[in-house]
């Protein structure tokens, strides 16, 4: 079955993850298939008529490998990978020979291709290169750092020459890795003394990692989705998700979780505490968001009422991952990642007037009457005569 199609200059046909199914004849204009790393497109190649496109879906493949957009005004005709596929097998054994050979090499060919694109991206933390980067931040830390009794300590130049020498990773971009942790308040610096003569003449002696376990959390993490067919929307940063899972273990925190780790709460409460104090009317598109990042939440119906409970502990682990994943953006943004710089909550602030009272916790503005602060939940009445 075929079906011919009329692509606009600048229309996307798939993207990469796309599940794949049909292949396209190209009869006039031009396609470019690419690779999109955050904000940088790296260009791949440019097919046009008599070529085809996604010839990849006849070898088993699921899901799109690349991006397409179609360069101009492009006709193409559309073809069902499963109508094709029988033909294919019609073919005597000579030509099945010729086909299942070209499209072994092209499959190598592709391969090869974008693993040099990539090489090129001069992206700080390229995506390819991600799970690497702090794979390597963690094993240095785990094998040369000296375990304390509250922290994992290292020293500065033993962690940047070890993940060089080991990993290949350069010490820039294992400073600003360590920074993200810095900036969080995940790690520390401790710093030379200032009359202390020291022969690689650093400012920064060690760093305490507080608990290193977040960063094998993260990079296991991204190998995972990453390398798994179809999963790259899972890296991205969700703005909402990322604030109502924010609001929701703020929600749990005094609650201890059962045997199996799951934290119940009423769900009646949840909805009422997410109106007043966080401004937010919870309802199951926010559910939805959520479970598209890969988080679930039961609510079951008890005698009590409406009940919601989640699993603690891989909550926190995807916030923090989450967390980390947009830091990680802004290093991309601005090429550098500040330790100085205050890490951006998923929790929006309130615009409220600086002439006016302020919570005592954060020093947030509040409206007069408010019982609860906007930003950190602080109850005024406990606090504020």
């Amino acid at each position: 079955m075929s079906i011919s199609r009329v692509f606009k200059k600048g229309e996307v046909i798939f993207k990469e993850g796309d599940k794949s199914g049909a292949l396209f004849l190209i009869q006039t204009g031009s396609i470019q298939v690419y690779l999109q790393r955050n904000k940088q497109k790296i260009d791949l190649y440019k097919l046009g008529p008599m070529q085809i496109l996604a010839e990849q879906t006849l070898a088993g493949s699921q899901t799109h490998a690349a991006s397409a957009v179609a360069l101009v005004e492009t006709t193409a005709m559309e073809l069902s990978s499963e109508a094709v596929k029988p033909q294919i097998l019609a073919l005597n054994q000579i030509m099945k020979l010729i086909v299942k050979s070209t499209m072994d090499k092209l499959k190598v060919l592709s391969t090869e291709l974008r693993s040099v694109k990539l090489e090129r991206d001069n992206t700080p933390c390229p995506q390819d290169q991600t799970a690497k980067v702090f794979g390597a931040l963690f094993h240095t830390v785990h094998y040369k750092g000296e375990k304390k009794s509250d922290c994992t300590e290292i020293a500065w130049p033993a962690l940047k020459q070890y993940a060089q020498r080991i990993f290949g990773e350069s010490p820039k971009r294992m400073e600003f890795a360590t920074n993200i942790f810095v900036k969080m308040k995940l790690a520390k610096y401790e710093m030379n003394d200032s009359n202390e003569q020291t022969e690689s003449k650093e400012d920064i002696a060690s760093v305490k990692f507080f608990n290193p376990s977040i960063i094998e959390n993260f990079f296991e993490f991204y190998q995972y989705y990453y390398f798994k067919s179809g999963k790259l929307e899972l890296l991205k940063v969700d703005e909402t998700a990322g604030r109502i899972v924010s609001h929701l273990l703020d929600c749990v925190k005094d609650i201890a979780p059962d045997r199996n780790g799951i934290v119940s709460i009423p769900f009646e409460g949840i909805v009422e505490k997410f109106k007043t104090q966080f401004g937010i009317n919870l309802n199951t598109d926010h559910f939805a968001v959520i479970e598209q990042k890969g988080l679930y939440a039961k609510r079951q119906s008890r005698d009590a009422g409406v009940i919601l409970s989640f699993d603690l502990r891989e909550w926190q682990v995807m916030l923090m991952n989450w967390r980390i994943l947009k830091e990680i953006d802004k290093w991309n943004e601005k090429s550098v990642v500040d330790a100085q710089e205050p890490e951006e909550s998923f929790v929006k602030k309130t615009a409220l007037a600086t002439s006016g009272p302020s919570c005592p916790d954060c020093q947030t503005g509040y409206i007069e009457g408010a019982k609860f602060c906007s930003n950190c939940g602080c109850k005024f009445g406990e606090k504020v005569a």
